[in-house]
């Protein structure tokens, strides 16, 4: 068989001969266009077809000096003044100038209407030079190069003045290769290209130009700078509309991927712009996309979203409380799964427990229960502290409360006083639960709902006076104070006084005044709440409980939270624990652990300096003396009988121990 018969164009230094002769020509000729397009064109597409695309082709395209010229070219391009170029349907005319683009849908003048469109054979040859360009972009030394000959701002304004969807696509796709290099991004971002690739984005309706300018958005959004920046100029809102109506299913996961990227960090405009075109529905139900790529970059930007609590209730409606729990619970329920995949979902999660709404979702969809298993589980150590502080958003739903307390919250809470957790992540204020709406002035007249809740809290002994609470007031930010003296039929007069001179911090003159919040505020403000049931006597006054509170009150390195030492007054002086503390052996326990100084063999002994053991003592008697007080009223004399006479063997002597240390 014949060999095939070679061309001119089979040759590399043919074709960079004819693109270095063209730019020349561009820059300093004069001569015809229209003589030269025809082996100019020819060269281009053996360029992009054969040598581009071979092994090692853009190497050798870039040694050979083939990028200088070939921009030559572009901004031969970019710096013409043709008529308007032909607009593909659905697009908005423009003229090929330095001129920007009138808006997307506007009647175009008289005189753009008038004029011919610009030769063909011009526009084949910008496609041709912006697809080799583009192909060449991506490497990363054909994208330093570019960017050291000064190459973006052609494609910047060529964005500008072509409207013709090929020419558009591969300008974007250029754009978006460029913009894989940091220094490239920046440039992109200085020179422009942001506000003409949202105006691409409107004008065409070509789905590959569509997936092209999704893409160079996402890649410009590499940095929280930048992804500040795009959502501020208004990026977000065209992508979640499009996501809204578009059937494509590739658009569709371009459109997912560039909202993750956007997603990171999530600002507040991009969780604005994001409700405000649509993309909350389309999202939840995109989250059970046959495709992984699609529903995991879903996941991902809805627990992104969660960041900002101004779109968590409408999130929350449109069913992503359900999405979040339920990938989270198959993440921890898959064998081999790594905890860095479940963190986001873990804090997405703990953040929609500041919503009312968002609470009560969490609730019926067994939010409690994964929550719990969370903290039972000693892989996810680092992030108790959180989901401790998401609780505390159940503090006044007592149906969760009890919940809570059946799954063994009280015994976990006790361990995390005295735990080796890591501190809870802070969170930016724009994360603050939405049902204190910041926006809001000293002014304006308190709501009905908010004169309730506050008349509610005063009346329960959460607050002195009505002055101590303002409108800005919620659980996670401003813990409630609790009655200032225990409930007791007849409790020690002094014990107030003494808490107030033992336990103060020196900053603070009194228990009433502002509290210290460290890292054990929400399990003690949790504990608390349950101290002042009726009858905490089950799940407070037991080992673990009693031993977490008095390991944390001898063991904190400073002065311990006044809410512990509240506690356990007010178990000691409630008639309803005295038999839970003759059974758990609580007497002894606190006279071992404060008056003596001796903890339990599996607790580490307390290491205070003797001022504060002299502290740990008087505490010791005063909470023993408290529990004398109710063994030797009428009730404790009865209760204290039936244990020795008709209890168990278990309690007869665990009664018959306990009555030297009560009862004197």
């Amino acid at each position: 068989m014949a060999a095939a018969k070679l061309t001119p164009t089979d040759s590399l230094s043919f074709c960079l001969a004819q693109l270095t002769a063209a730019a020349g020509e561009g820059l300093g000729g004069r001569k015809d266009t229209a003589i030269s397009e025809t082996p100019l064109g020819r060269a281009l597409l053996a360029l992009r077809t054969r040598h581009v695309k071979a092994a090692g082709g853009i190497e050798r395209f870039r040694a050979r000096g083939g990028l200088r010229p070939l921009l030559a070219l572009l901004r031969r391009a970019a710096a013409a003044d043709p008529a308007p170029a032909q607009a593909s349907p659905g697009s908005a005319p423009s003229t090929v100038s330095a001129v920007p683009a009138p808006p997307s849908g506007s009647a175009p003048s008289s005189a753009s209407s008038t004029t011919s469109s610009p030769p063909v054979r011009q526009r084949k040859t910008l496609d041709l030079a912006l697809s080799i360009l583009a192909n060449c972009c991506t490497e990363g030394a054909c994208r330093a190069e570019v960017r050291r000959l000064g190459g973006i701002l052609p494609l910047v304004t060529i964005l500008q003045c072509v409207k013709t969807d090929s020419i558009l696509n591969r300008t974007a796709r250029a754009l978006g290769n460029l913009a894989m290099e940091p220094e490239s991004c920046n440039d992109i971002h200085s020179a422009g290209g942001v506000p003409l690739l949202l105006e691409s984005l409107t004008a065409c309706q070509d789905s590959q130009c569509l997936q092209s300018v999704v893409r160079a958005l996402r890649n410009l959004a590499d940095s929280p700078q930048h992804r500040l920046l795009l959502a501020q100029q208004g990026a977000v809102r065209p992508l979640a509309e499009l996501l809204a109506t578009t059937p494509d299913l590739a658009l569709t996961s371009a459109l997912v991927r560039a909202l993750l990227e956007l997603s990171w960090g999530c600002s507040r405009a991009c969780a604005e712009q994001l409700s405000l075109g649509g993309g909350l529905g389309p999202l939840v139900s995109l989250a059970s996309h046959p495709k992984r790529a699609v529903r995991e970059a879903t996941i991902l930007t809805l627990a992104n979203l969660c960041a900002q609590g101004l779109v968590r209730p409408a999130l929350g409606n449109a069913g992503g409380v359900e999405v979040l729990l339920g990938e989270l619970r198959r993440r921890r329920d898959t064998n081999g799964a790594s905890p860095a995949s479940q963190q986001p979902l873990v804090r997405a999660v703990c953040l929609l427990c500041r919503e009312a709404i968002n609470r009560a979702r969490l609730r019926d969809a067994g939010g409690l229960e994964l929550l719990m298993g969370l903290l039972r589980d000693s892989r996810a150590k680092a992030w108790h502290p959180r989901v401790v502080a998401a609780l505390v958003g159940f503090l006044y739903d007592t149906g969760a409360l009890g919940r809570l307390q059946a799954l063994g919250l009280v015994p976990l809470l006790a361990g995390q006083l005295c735990g080796e957790a890591g501190e809870e992540e802070e969170e930016g204020t724009e994360a603050a639960s939405w049902d204190f709406p910041e926006e809001r002035t000293p002014e304006r007249p308190e709501a009905g709902s908010f004169r309730s809740l506050r008349s509610w809290l005063v009346s329960e002994g959460y607050a002195a006076g009505p002055g101590d609470i303002s409108p800005d007031w919620s659980p996670e930010h401003c813990p409630p104070q609790e009655p200032a003296e225990p409930s007791s039929p007849a409790p020690r007069p002094n014990l107030l006084q003494t808490q107030r001179k033992l336990f103060t911090p020196r900053r603070s003159p009194s228990i009433t005044s502002e509290e210290p919040w460290g890292r054990e505020g929400p399990a003690l403000l949790l504990l608390s709440r349950f101290s002042q049931a009726p009858d905490p006597s089950g799940a407070l006054v037991t080992g673990p409980a009693l031993s977490g509170l008095l390991a944390y009150v001898t063991g904190a390195p400073g002065p311990p939270n006044p809410r512990a030492l509240r506690i356990l007054a007010r178990l000691t002086c409630n008639p309803a624990c005295l038999e839970a503390f003759v059974r758990s052996y609580g007497a002894a326990l606190l006279r071992a652990w404060l008056v003596l100084g001796v903890a339990p063999d599996d607790w580490p002994a307390p290491r205070v300096r003797p001022a504060r053991r002299n502290q740990h003592r008087e505490l010791g008697e005063m909470l023993l003396q408290n529990l004398t007080v109710q063994a030797e009223s009428p009730f404790g004399v009865g209760a204290l009988t039936h244990l020795l006479l008709s209890g168990s063997p278990e309690d007869r002597v665990a009664c018959a121990l306990t009555l030297p240390f009560i009862c004197r």
